[in-house]
């Protein structure tokens, strides 16, 4: 597997058909595969539960252009950016060819019913055996709900780092196989919220477009990305210190 070890972690450097693989291997071979995908303000978290949760995840993708970046600015390899709503919608595409059976778990009541019906509109013959609102107080009645439903991808979507953690709590007791968290992914695709325009998303910039949408989380990424920065600057500097 393509990988680029950045800031002590290994990333998946490949694309989209070089991911389709390993997905369709885990899936076909019964092997858990927890998909965590990865911005600058996930890997400087101060919560040492969820670094500990992205450490030992099967599979890292550079999400964040602030990823792609480092790794150019560190000269550790060369990443792609793969977005985790369109690897989200890249394994619904694969899984409705191959019958694979889906779980949405996340969001506002109703809200993962309608982007079911989204992807089946978008996906026809994709197989959705299960969904549930993500403001649920008894994890067991889920953790029930989805063997009962047996999905082979299970998609969480109760934001960073809940589903991080949510998923590899329950993980090894879960019938699921491929496991990744979309935050806010049911509400673009219910059409509660819209995606970022075509131009933002080339340039990288879909952060600036949820920051135009939710402006209070401002105050949550413009310190984790100054943490961000001064990271790889220490990196950097600690680079030419030993080479010198």
């Amino acid at each position: 597997m393509l990988a680029v070890t950045l800031l002590g972690y290994s990333f998946f450097a490949g694309g989209l058909e070089d991911l389709r693989s390993v997905v369709e291997d885990a899936v076909e071979q019964g092997r858990k595969l927890h998909i965590v995908t990865v911005n600058p303000e996930m890997l400087v978290l101060r919560d040492p539960r969820f670094l500990e949760v992205l450490a030992s995840a099967e599979l890292r993708l550079p999400d964040g252009m602030g990823v792609v970046w480092a790794s150019r600015f560190l000269r550790c390899g060369v990443l792609r950016r793969l977005p985790g709503i369109d690897v989200a919608e890249a394994i619904m595409a694969w899984g409705s060819e191959r019958g694979w059976g889906f779980y949405f778990l996340g969001a506002r009541e109703g809200v993962a019913q309608r982007a079911v019906q989204a992807m089946q509109h978008r996906y026809p013959g994709l197989k959705v055996c299960g969904c549930h609102h993500g403001y649920f107080t008894d994890d067991a009645e889920v953790v029930e709900d989805i063997k009962r439903a047996a999905p082979e991808v299970l998609f969480v979507g109760m934001g960073v780092p809940k589903q991080e953690l949510w998923i590899a709590r329950y993980r090894e007791v879960l019938p699921a196989k491929v496991f990744m968290g979309v935050g806010g992914s049911f509400d673009v695709w219910a059409g509660r919220l819209p995606r970022a325009p075509l131009l933002f998303r080339s340039l990288g910039l879909e952060w600036l477009w949820r920051l135009f949408l939710e402006p209070r989380r401002i105050r949550r990424v413009v310190p984790a990305f100054l943490r961000f920065g001064l990271w790889l600057l220490r990196e950097k500097w600690w680079g030419w210190y030993n080479t010198g």
